[in-house]
């Protein structure tokens, strides 16, 4: 018996297994990075394989019909047990090597500028790292990775990091050019850097942008007049560089370029967010265990400066 006749087309499969997940199209669309349009389309085209309703439309959610929830349930268990087949022969291929979930900002711009300190202090430790601009599922079988907040899970252990320090940046030369930037009013008068909403919505986190920085300290939304806006932190940075303009910048991600000169503080307000907590977080693996705990112990020891730095 050829099974593959009765398979659906994987890809509507795999976009409908999202949707029911979140229920709700939209947030199907953010985590897969597709337009909800999209998302649509690939419900018809299952509704149209099977010719049965898997979900009942309402005006701002969806919930799944009894055929709906027959095919989530399969759906999941199977896609499950591929990612955890799939996670299996990733790490076979890559023997020895330590599988790290983190977002491409954190990799580029904290653990890139740190990695020979890693080989150093750890030189068997081989790192693959895997950008991922939300937290791991834990249904995905990973195994470390730095998490913003913290879900707990029996399969798994969390030690806390840092939590988040932001502050204006810009380049020496920009604030020589533009020394009213030294006081809070005086930001108003250039151009200010963003990260997007589309950034935001990908990570489902709360937006911290220049209007919240400033509301943090009772200054009038009015002065954040926002020039450029990027989807990318790193994307941001670079054009701050290039004396764009200043830009809001998390501490743990500018530490290095402000240690060697490139970016500088204009001034000395910042904003501490203390519930927005980074963890590592990985498997209780016996096998991995060794390299989770050396990895675990660098990156407490490399994030101690960020812990310091926080109010008691």
């Amino acid at each position: 018996m050829n099974s593959a006749r009765h398979l659906p087309p994987l890809n509507a499969l795999k976009t409908f297994e999202a949707a029911a997940r979140h229920d709700s199209f939209k947030r199907a669309a953010e985590e897969l990075f597709v337009t909800q349009a999209a998302v649509s389309r690939q419900i018809q085209v299952l509704e149209e394989f099977y010719g049965l309703r898997l979900f009942e439309r309402g005006n701002r959610q969806v919930a799944l019909t009894p055929a709906g929830l027959t095919l989530y349930e399969a759906a999941t268990k199977a896609l499950q047990g591929i990612s955890r087949a799939s996670d299996a022969l990733l790490n076979d291929h890559a023997t020895g090597y330590l599988p790290l979930t983190t977002t491409s900002a954190f990799a580029q711009l904290w653990l890139m500028p740190r990695l020979n300190c890693l080989r150093e202090a750890h030189p068997t430790i081989k790192l693959q790292l895997i950008s991922s601009e939300t937290n791991p599922d834990y249904r995905e079988s990973f195994q470390a990775a730095i998490t913003l907040g913290l879900e707990e899970h029996s399969q798994y252990a969390a030690t806390y990091l840092f939590s988040e320090e932001i502050f204006p940046v810009c380049t020496p030369g920009f604030l020589a050019k533009h020394p009213g930037v030294s006081v809070l009013s005086g930001l108003s008068a250039v151009p200010l850097l963003n990260l997007s909403a589309h950034h935001w919505r990908a990570r489902l986190w709360e937006p911290i942008d220049w209007e919240y920085w400033f509301k943090h300290f009772g200054v009038p939304s009015s002065a954040a007049r926002e020039a450029m806006s990027f989807s990318h932190f790193s994307m941001l940075i670079d054009a701050v560089l290039q004396d764009q303009g200043v830009g809001l910048a998390w501490r743990h991600l500018v530490q290095h370029q402000l240690d060697n000169g490139t970016l500088v503080r204009p001034l000395s307000e910042r904003l501490i967010a203390r519930e927005r907590k980074h963890y590592f977080v990985h498997s209780r693996d016996s096998v991995m265990e060794p390299k989770l705990l050396c990895m675990r112990d660098w990156l407490l020891a490399q994030t101690e400066y960020l812990r310091n730095a926080e109010p008691i």
